[in-house]
């Protein structure tokens, strides 16, 4: 069986999977802990609507699929911040470096910080305040598998960026992320162990990747309330990325199956023909769940974005509204040697 054909299987099988629970899972949302491993991260792929199993070709990659950091030339590093709603602050920092002549290896920081919230007793009366966050800390591992001599038949064409190469997208690529979560609420505090796992393969033409990965997979290792410890927010992301051929345009789209939620679909949309700027924009279909009947719900789901490509810098805004709930904006710098 050809590395072509195993990949295509497993994501027919993802697909499956997801479509099959839908109507299974429905009433459980909310009941899962620790649902800041659901809030995407970083500034591009927010802007392009959440779409990035297939695309996967940044740092952020370390999220959303693993296997994809594969496309990281020499070491990087990044940082990114996000003015959330209601106050609530996060961010999402990343180092990436090369592991032998195949192999990447990658550490990250995924942090959200609730604020300060008035603490009150059962009359009501303020008493102070109590804050909150939550942390996430792991190591990714991938490998990148360039197509054999036989599957690269012809001249691989070009990524388009303004008339020079990019990254190379052909071959195949697996990636396994481990990390640790901790959880903290006022004197309550909990943590947990997960694993995320991801593969992509690129087709001969160097402008297709189709990815699947699954995120989330482990348990809770210590509760804040005794007799109960919370299940783990299980994503599961099937999507693919194209090049339009000679074009500066890059598509996305995924659909995404979280355990406590309807599967969902985004879509995104890449310019790069303005160098040294990139335009971005997206939608997703959770966008449904921030309307309330407001004239602010006509752009939910919508996001909109930009980044700006100096050298060997790199930086990135997004903007995502949330209907009534309120506005996300998201910015990043990244440095690649």
């Amino acid at each position: 069986m050809t590395v072509k054909r195993l990949t295509l299987g497993i994501m027919f099988c993802l697909s499956i999977l997801i479509y099959s629970q839908a109507y299974a899972i429905n009433s459980k949302a909310g009941t899962y802990g620790y649902s800041f491993l659901k809030i995407p991260v970083g500034a591009k792929v927010p802007a392009m609507g959440g779409a990035s199993a297939g695309l996967a070709d940044d740092l952020t990659a370390m999220y959303y699929n693993p296997a994809g950091i594969t496309q990281i030339q020499g070491s990087a590093v990044m940082a990114s911040y996000s003015n959330y709603i209601a106050g609530i602050q996060g961010g999402f920092l990343t180092y990436v470096t090369s592991w032998g002549e195949r192999g990447k290896l990658g550490l990250a920081v995924n942090y959200l910080n609730y604020g300060s919230t008035p603490r009150t007793d059962l009359e009501g009366k303020q008493d102070g305040e109590f804050g909150g966050g939550d942390m996430a800390i792991s190591t990714t591992v991938a490998w990148h598998w360039p197509l054999s001599d036989d599957d690269a038949i012809g001249e691989v064409e070009s990524y388009y960026d303004n008339g020079n190469p990019h990254n190379n997208w052909a071959g195949f690529s697996a990636g396994l992320t481990a990390k640790f979560i901790y959880e903290s609420l006022d004197e309550y505090d909990s943590d947990a162990l997960a694993v995320d796992a991801g593969i992509v393969y690129g087709f001969k033409s160097n402008r297709t990747r189709i990815g699947a990965s699954v995120s989330n997979l482990g348990f809770q290792l210590k509760a804040m309330s005794s007799g109960h410890k919370d299940s783990l927010p299980l994503v599961l992301r099937a999507g693919i990325g194209h090049q339009l051929k000679a074009s500066p345009f890059v598509i996305s789209g995924d659909v995404i199956k979280p355990v406590d939620h309807d599967p969902y679909f985004a879509a995104g949309l890449n310019f790069t023909g303005l160098n040294p700027i990139e335009l971005r924009g997206g939608y997703s279909t959770l966008g449904q769940d921030y309307k309330t009947g407001s004239d602010k719900d006509n752009f939910a789901g919508v996001s909109f974005g930009l980044g700006i490509m100096l050298d060997n810098f790199n930086f990135g805004y997004a903007f995502v509204p949330y209907a009534d709930l309120g506005d996300n904006h998201r910015i990043s710098i990244s440095k690649q040697w």
